[in-house]
């Protein structure tokens, strides 16, 4: 495997980490759940997906964004290590999401 070097993480953590954080921000804050895909009115309460899911996107993109300018003051022997880890809090957290959106805001 060939060594991840700053430039990559910082990239990785600034394009996946910001639109993240830029998509929790818009439907967290001016209640736009329904952009979502999979969102039905019919049987989501929008509110509550606005909420949750934008709060969880929110999360996974300044943990992202944070992991990054950590990143800057470690040895470079552990910048893979902390490019997986970027991956896998982007894959968990939009699965986390996912299951949100589809088990937790339902109508009751």
């Amino acid at each position: 495997m060939k060594q991840a070097d700053l430039t990559g993480i910082l990239v990785l953590a600034f394009l996946g980490g910001g639109i993240l954080t830029f998509l929790g921000a818009i439907i967290k804050y001016f209640n736009a759940g329904d952009i979502l895909n999979g969102f039905d009115e019919k049987k989501y309460d929008k509110e509550k997906v606005s909420r949750i899911v934008g709060m969880d996107f929110l999360i996974i993109g300044l943990s992202v964004i944070i992991i990054a300018l950590i990143s800057i003051f470690i040895d470079k022997k552990y910048y893979n290590a902390i490019m997986i880890t970027q991956g896998i809090i982007i894959v968990l957290g939009l699965i986390k999401a996912l299951y949100d959106q589809f088990f937790k805001c339902g109508k009751n």
